[in-house]
């Protein structure tokens, strides 16, 4: 197979990264962009040397192309994905599938109708230390896994930007959500969340959250997870995982990529693992998480995140909120029939 024909659906902050990566890939070839603002999908697509449009509709219409990521917000999900499905596009959507579970639930199922290729980005799953812990775990090296503890803490302009459209667990937790069910490799069985809101009470949204979850095998996992904190962070998230077992234990500080850069104005910790720009080429665990869906495409196998992994990460997202606002320990939502 040759180089595959990609395109982008949304060129935001991540969408436009996308787009940088097919065009930077040896075994890709960018086609076009999609944007619902013609001046960020010109901006976008300009520099790149490839058209852009403001509907899929005429994406389809005007170039031919294997498989395109779709980055628009998750209200947006279906609209955008269901067409390239339908015309038999190999999907890369970010996360999460949907606002809500139900409406992933619809999405999952009419992608399953279309017989389509479909990954989901979760890039932890692509973070070398996140990997690393992951390969001990499953090693046996640690032990039966016991206890697990995972930190996101953004500050309050996680919130400014975007506390006005989506909420703190579905957007920012449920990447750790999903990252202990892949170190425990078993599916959870009861979840149990308490929440406070104060800054994003105006957007029906909370500022923080601890989640509590007991995975089948026993383990137990707990999230920290709020946009609460000043805006002047050394680093943009103060994160963290630790998995204890009985034979052993692994620790990932993810708020500390090894630099440090003090001037007049700031003493900050760049981003160097999710995406850095290094030699002008978009780097980092997102740029690999797109290469394992540019490869398993073309090879024709099973992409690391699945739909039905997807579903299991939101799931525990919708437990969560469930629990918040009942005061008791739930469990997870079966997937439909």
């Amino acid at each position: 197979m040759g180089a595959l024909r990609t395109a982008v659906v949304g060129t935001g902050a991540i969408g436009s990264l996308h787009a940088r990566v097919y065009a930077e890939h040896p075994y890709s070839e960018l086609v076009g962009i999609v944007d619902v603002n013609p001046q960020t999908a010109a901006a976008v697509a300009e520099p790149l040397g490839v058209p852009w449009f403001t509907e899929v509709s005429d994406l389809l219409s005007a170039c031919q192309f294997d498989a395109a990521s779709v980055s628009v917000p998750e209200h947006y999900r279906y609209e955008s994905a269901m067409p390239l499905a339908k015309a038999g596009k190999h999907l890369l959507l970010e996360k999460p599938l949907a606002p809500s579970l139900a409406e992933a639930d619809r999405l999952i199922a009419d992608l399953r109708e279309t017989g389509v290729f479909t990954m989901v980005n979760f890039i932890l799953r692509f973070d070398p230390r996140y990997s690393e812990a992951k390969a001990a775990a499953a090693s046996g090296r640690l032990g039966d896994i016991h206890t697990m503890f995972t930190r996101r803490r953004g500050s309050y302009l996680g919130a400014d930007i975007y506390g006005v459209w989506t909420d703190l667990l579905i957007s920012t937790g449920i990447h750790d959500l999903d990252a202990m069910a892949w170190m425990a490799d078993s599916p959870v069985t009861r979840v149990y969340a308490e929440t406070i809101s104060r800054r994003l009470a105006d957007y029906g949204h909370d500022d923080a959250a601890m989640v509590m979850v007991r995975f089948a095998n026993g383990a137990i996992g707990v999230l920290e997870t709020s946009w609460v904190m000043p805006n002047r962070l050394p680093a943009g998230l103060d994160a963290c995982l630790e998995v204890v077992g009985t034979g052993g234990a692994v620790f990932v500080d993810s708020s500390n990529h090894g630099l440090s850069i003090m001037d007049a104005d700031a003493y900050t910790k760049p981003d160097l693992t999710h995406w850095p720009v290094i030699l002008d080429r978009v780097g980092g665990d997102l740029a690999a998480s797109l290469d394992h869906f540019i490869r398993s495409v073309r090879a024709g196998a099973a992409p690391e995140l699945t739909l039905e992994k997807a579903r299991h990460a939101q799931a525990m997202v919708d437990a969560a909120k469930r629990s918040a606002a009942s005061n008791i320990p739930v469990e997870l939502t079966p997937p439909p029939d």
